[in-house]
């Protein structure tokens, strides 16, 4: 039993890990060097896709590239969106990156579907989207609001603050916050927030950098104690991307590869996926249905509970109200008939009083006659 967890390590490290990543923001932000800064290696030259993917539109491009360290093979796929917000109306823009992501999300669920699903399906799904800010150091644009609002409805979103060498310490800490209240404001969900997990591990020290300042840089220096690092040079002063100090760098590389690169494709599984499945499935009139295992079991009984004692108390209602009125119609009907029926006995007893009358004038008459005889 002991060596059960050595197993699976054993094929885990078999089998690559697989990481969807897309990229979205500005031109001219700095995503590709960002890339390159994040993963600590070149992703510049492209290699030719092992699984070639209909992107249906050339504003979507996914590049793979095969990553190993210490016996670990990662699967990475970068989805860049050249173009996105160089034009005014962004609206324009967002749409072919909903579209590619349901194309995805289809891809899978059709694979799902097929014979060959038990061998194993390479997954294209989107696991995360990292949405670059441009550092305005004021608040969001209205078209970044609209953007994240339609992206975050389809997968995890994780915003970024690009070009953080460029604001200062005072800055930042504004800027973080003006754009964290935005986000709450306009009710726009990021990981890792709203994605509760009780088993994830404690991440305060990561969570309080959101949203993350980073920069990118290709270029190496070495420092006065002969350490060299990816760094930025200026006139006043040498900016590193691997000091805390300096930019936000390494608590997102904890965020995404050593903490959460495995449940950011559960995510994408469980939450994202699931959803479009069940609007897929109630599109062809099957009603909804979940297990206790779903995320937010609980409150969907609740609400579910809540509205089925809604529906019972109307229905009471209905129903009293509907027997009421029965019982209404009902005395009136028995009213009108016993008016009839005195009217109809009232005419009865005057005719019999007619009679009576008539035939005592008629025994008068009788009466007066034979005493004329005698």
């Amino acid at each position: 039993m002991d060596q059960l967890p050595r197993q699976k390590h054993l094929r885990t490290k078999r089998k690559p890990y697989q990481l969807n990543i897309m990229v979205v923001g500005e031109t001219g932000l700095g995503k590709s060097t960002f890339m390159n800064t994040l993963f600590n290696t070149d992703l510049n030259d492209t290699s030719i896709p092992k699984v070639p993917q209909d992107t249906k539109t050339v504003d979507i491009t996914p590049v793979h590239f095969e990553l190993e360290e210490e016996g670990v093979k990662l699967n990475l796929c970068l989805i860049d969106t050249p173009g996105f917000g160089d034009r005014l109306n962004r609206k324009d823009d967002v749409q072919p990156i909903l579209q590619y992501i349901d194309a995805q999300y289809a891809a899978y669920y059709e694979a799902e579907r097929s014979a060959e699903f038990r061998r194993g399906i390479i997954d294209t799904r989107v696991h995360a989207c990292l949405y670059f800010i441009a550092p305005t150091g004021h608040s969001l644009k209205d078209l970044d609001i609209e953007t994240l609002k339609e992206l975050s409805t389809q997968l995890t979103v994780i915003p970024v603050i690009a070009k953080g060498d460029t604001l200062t310490q005072e800055e930042k800490t504004s800027f973080k916050k003006t754009i964290l209240e935005d986000l709450e404001y306009h009710k726009i969900p990021i990981y890792p927030s709203a994605y509760p997990d009780d088993d994830r591990e404690d991440m305060e020290d990561i969570v309080k950098h959101i949203p993350f300042a980073v920069m990118g840089s290709d270029g190496v220096a070495e420092l006065s104690n002969g350490q060299k690092v990816r760094c930025r040079e200026y006139r006043w002063g040498t900016v590193e991307v691997e000091n805390p100090a300096h930019c936000d760098m390494v608590h997102l590389r904890e965020l995404l590869i050593n903490q959460c690169l495995h449940e950011l494709a559960e995510i994408a599984h469980d939450h994202h996926y699931h959803g479009y499945r069940a609007r897929l499935l109630r599109q062809h009139r099957r009603h909804e249905s979940f297990m206790m295992c779903d995320e937010g079991y609980d409150e969907r009984m609740a609400q579910l509970k809540s509205e089925s004692e809604q529906a019972m108390s109307q229905r009471e209602e209905e129903m009293r109200q509907q027997f009421v009125e029965l019982v209404r119609t009902t005395e009136d009907d028995l009213r009108r008939r016993e008016q009839e029926l005195q009217a109809k006995r009232d005419k009865m007893m005057s005719d019999l009083e007619e009679q009576q009358k008539q035939i005592r004038q008629l025994e008068q008459e009788l009466n007066d006659k034979l005493s004329l005889r005698r």
